[in-house]
């Protein structure tokens, strides 16, 4: 089965240690920095494996979230509000949108750090995602899986767009990850994927051609909603990504008008069915046509196949089947008239709908800040910046503001090249 899900390289980073040396002036404040440094670089290495169980990941992430937010937000002990400590570190992050030729934005704010690991996060969740999906056969608790790993990707994006973005040192430029056009993509982008599975599962289930149908609209409108927030972007940057989400909102209103034209069936509106299968037609040719610039568009991403995964291809062939059924039930039942133009799409989805799924990780300072954050004593700043100097030309290692960006070497997601033995052609039903 080809490849269905356009995915963007996830975001670089170089080595941090959070090695503050005569700042820090206790053990439990140098005990605090080296831990962060171990868990940085340890969940660098787990995410570039989308095959991994999230809740392996989990417990890393939320013990190095607590324990960086001592750098954001200052502990409930101090007078402070925010940390001290922000801007003591520099991080350097690449986009996931940008090209890998692209310098990697670089800013002394822990704000950013905390920004940029949580979006590494959702965009792992997209990449696990796909994985699961590229397998022959998905099961029950599988497709549940990629459900719900959609949903806490687009809760993580919307936090970051909500909260903490906004709250930058440095306010994101256009075109890249932070900036809120990019954000809002994402959480449409992952909310339509999500619903994907609600539409499979339905059409799975045999649940009735108005309920899926209004599913697959409101999918189709989710894709809309992410493409019109890449509009202000760099049209030759955004291309492809654009593209995608083109040919799903158009292949998910093809999916709409032909249940929609069910639904007019069973309530013996067969003319009125006719004329919305016109509409599935002229959807389906917009779908084909995205698809064939999808794969001419220049962009960054894993390049999907999506004109030839079996979900779009079976539509082509309902389309002709369920005309030929209204065809024949209006030739010997109905004879009615087919309408010039459709009905108003008027269906309305009461339940499936996908929602962000706020992120249950705590963003409270861990413990050990209560009395660790008065022992970083700002004043010797500058005495360490000349003692690292010193150090560090002795040394092979850079200090954290001249290491480099290490690159990513992301595990491929090779799918399946066998079509699903089902109703809908979707895996993830």
């Amino acid at each position: 089965m080809a490849n269905w899900y356009h995915r963007n390289p996830l975001k670089a980073t170089s080595k941090v240690t959070f090695d503050l040396g005569l700042v820090a002036t206790t053990v439990p404040a140098r005990s605090i920095c080296h831990e962060l440094g171990a868990l940085r670089q340890r969940l660098l290495k787990l995410l570039v494996d989308p095959a991994l169980d999230p809740e392996t990941i989990r417990p890393d992430l939320q013990q190095y979230l607590s324990l960086l937010m001592g750098f954001v937000t200052a502990p409930d002990n101090s007078q402070h509000t925010m940390s001290q400590l922000r801007g003591l570190i520099l991080f350097k992050w690449t986009d996931s949108v940008q090209p890998k030729s692209t310098p990697a934005m670089m800013e002394p704010d822990a704000m950013f750090e905390l920004c940029s690991m949580l979006f590494l996060w959702g965009l792992w969740l997209t990449k696990h995602a796909a994985k699961v999906c590229s397998k022959e056969e998905v099961k029950q608790d599988e497709a549940k899986d990629v459900h719900l790993s959609l949903r806490q990707a687009a809760g993580i994006f919307k936090l970051i767009r909500d909260k903490y973005a906004p709250n930058l040192q440095s306010q994101p430029k256009p075109d890249h990850d932070l900036h809120m056009d990019i954000l809002e993509t994402y959480v449409n982008q992952c909310l339509a994927e999500a619903q994907e599975v609600t539409v499979a599962r339905a059409i799975e289930l045999k649940h009735e051609p108005s309920l899926i149908a209004a599913l697959a609209k409101e999918t189709a409108r989710a894709y809309e909603r992410a493409d019109l927030a890449l509009r202000p972007c760099d049209p030759k940057l955004m291309a492809k990504w654009s593209k995608y989400m083109e040919f799903k909102q158009w292949c998910f209103e093809t999916c709409a008008h032909i249940y929609y034209a069910e639904q007019l069936l069973k309530e013996e509106k067969v003319g009125a069915g006719l004329a919305v299968l016109t509409g599935a037609d002229e959807s389906y040719k917009k779908a084909l046509e995205m698809a064939k610039l999808y794969g001419r568009s220049e962009g960054i991403g894993v390049s999907a196949k999506p004109a030839e995964h079996c979900f779009f291809r079976r539509l082509g062939t309902q389309i002709t089947q369920t005309r030929r059924k209204l065809e024949r039930e209006n030739g010997l039942i109905y004879h009615q008239r087919v309408p010039g133009s459709a009905p108003a799409f008027t269906l309305k989805a009461q339940y499936g709908i996908s929602e962000p799924m706020e992120p249950e990780f705590d963003f409270t300072p861990d413990e050990r800040w209560k009395t660790a954050y008065g022992a970083f004593d700002l004043n010797k700043m500058p005495e360490e910046v000349i003692d690292r100097k010193v150090r560090a030309k002795h040394s092979k290692e850079k200090p954290d503001n001249e290491a480099a960006v290490e690159p990513v070497h992301e595990k491929p997601i090779f799918p399946t090249d066998k079509d699903p033995k089902n109703e809908s052609g979707c895996v993830i039903s």
